[in-house]
């Protein structure tokens, strides 16, 4: 599977931050493209995207290694987006992982105040290019790379 990684700003994004004013050199597309959305957010009526990031983002960054508390909600979404995007790419790569391959996912909850943890077993169908894999079976079942471990011959 050939891998999609992070892309640098496009030449159009660097075109408009260029006569917006905006640094974006050492950004992502993504980042980028939220960073020139928040420059003209109250322009075209977005006022919610030029707010301080939740604290439910600062929290989900910081357990991602990320630090978005001085960002606004749309650069930090965008931040938090790249770095899951980087974290199920290294996933499918360390994986190895192909349709046919079998896999097995945790789930875990709670109902009713109480812990549940439990496993289910797949076989790949397909990866898309961003890296979801879809099972076989009924229904469009699916995981990202860091939630499905490969199950190997001597686990069988």
């Amino acid at each position: 599977m050939e891998e999609k990684m992070i892309s640098k700003p496009t030449k159009l994004q660097k075109h408009i931050a260029e006569a917006l004013s905006i640094d974006i050199s050492n950004d992502s597309e993504t980042v980028a493209a939220a960073r020139i959305r928040q420059y003209v957010a109250s322009a075209i009526g977005e006022k919610a995207y030029d707010e301080p990031s939740t604290e439910k983002q600062i929290k989900f960054a910081m357990s991602l290694g990320l630090d978005v508390a001085k960002d606004t909600k749309g650069i930090a979404s965008a931040k938090i987006s790249d770095e899951l995007h980087a974290q199920n790419l290294q996933a499918l790569n360390r994986l190895n992982l192909k349709p046919g391959d079998r896999v097995r996912q945790k789930h875990t909850g709670e109902v009713n105040g109480e812990d549940y943890e439990f496993y289910t077993e797949h076989v790949i169908s397909s990866i898309t290019e961003y890296g979801r894999v879809f099972f076989k079976g009924v229904g469009c079942q699916s995981a990202w790379p860091t939630q499905i471990e490969k199950i190997t011959e001597q686990q069988l």
